[in-house]
Order: structure tokens, then C-alpha cells, then sequence
């Protein structure tokens, strides 16, 4: 095989290892658990500062960079049930979360609303990463505040 003939070949390995790796690459995208966690308290100290009111209406209406970074994103649960500050998804708005399940049936939603507490818990489930668009394990931090359910998820590799 000459020099000239294998060209095609390794431009074909190339692009195959370009498309394969993109993902395992993106995964450093992510977000952290830490970085999570940060953000919960920052949509916290936010709330107190602006009042109930402004601070969703931020949360809703255009988050700004400390409320939605790359996979990560602010969700706040009202004393309802009802889902109040979605940052990426102003679809759920209203709906009632503690009736979530995920892909094998785990009623996460219920979960969060019986685990949640003013120092914080994780509640792990499976859901569609919209990046990936496959199931992963996803993780929710979250913090019981004032009524409300303060979190930031994670998506595990």
C-alpha cells in the first residue's frame, strides 16, 4: 500500500475517532456536583436579597450566567407541589412535581419532597440527558428553603 492510497483510509479513521470522541468529550462539559451545590446557594442568598417574587421571575425569564451554566440550571418547587422556576424549561411551570417518575418507574419527585431539608440531600434517578439524548444517571442537589425546593441537577457519566 503506498503513501498516496492510505490517505483516504486515515482520513476515515480520523473522522470516525473525531465523531466517536465528541461525546466522551462533551462530558467534561458537565457541570459538578460542587458547582451544583454553589449554585443552589447562590439562587438562595438571590431569593433573600430580591424577595420571592423577583427571584423566580430572574430564575424564569433569563437566567442570567450564575443561574444556568452549560448542563447546569436552577429548579425551584413551590409549598404547593408545583413546580415555580424552571431555568431552561418554562413548560413544567405549574406542574406538580412531587408525581415525577423516572424511566424504571422510581417516583424521584416524591422522593425529593420527602428527603429535602435545610442542609441539603442528593436524590439520584435516570432521565434523558437533552444534550446526549440518552438515559443517564442524573443527581439533584436540593435545599428546603422558605417552602421552597432550591435545586441544581447533574447528569453522571
Amino acid at each position: 500500500m503506498t503513501m498516496k492510497s492510505t490517505r483516504p483510509v486515515r482520513a476515515l479513521v480520523a473522522a470516525l475517532l473525531l465523531t466517536f470522541a465528541t461525546p466522551a468529550a462533551a462530558s467534561g462539559d458537565r457541570g459538578t456536583a460542587e458547582e451544583a451545590q454553589a449554585m443552589v446557594a447562590r439562587a438562595i442568598a438571590h431569593y433573600d436579597e430580591m424577595g420571592a417574587e423577583a427571584a423566580l421571575a430572574r430564575f424564569n425569564a433569563d437566567p442570567a450566567p450564575e443561574f444556568l451554566d452549560r448542563d447546569l440550571y436552577i429548579f425551584v418547587y413551590g409549598p404547593e407541589d408545583a413546580i415555580v422556576a424552571h431555568g431552561v424549561d418554562p413548560s413544567l411551570l405549574g406542574r406538580t412535581y412531587s408525581s415525577f417518575t423516572d424511566v424504571d418507574g422510581k417516583r424521584f419527585g416524591e422522593e425529593m419532597r420527602r428527603t429535602a431539608s435545610a442542609d441539603g440531600t442528593w436524590v439520584d434517578y435516570k432521565w434523558i440527558n437533552p444534550a446526549t439524548g440518552e438515559v443517564e444517571q442524573k443527581s439533584s442537589w436540593l435545599v428546603l428553603h422558605d417552602g421552597h425546593l432550591f435545586g441544581v441537577s447533574i447528569y453522571k457519566p
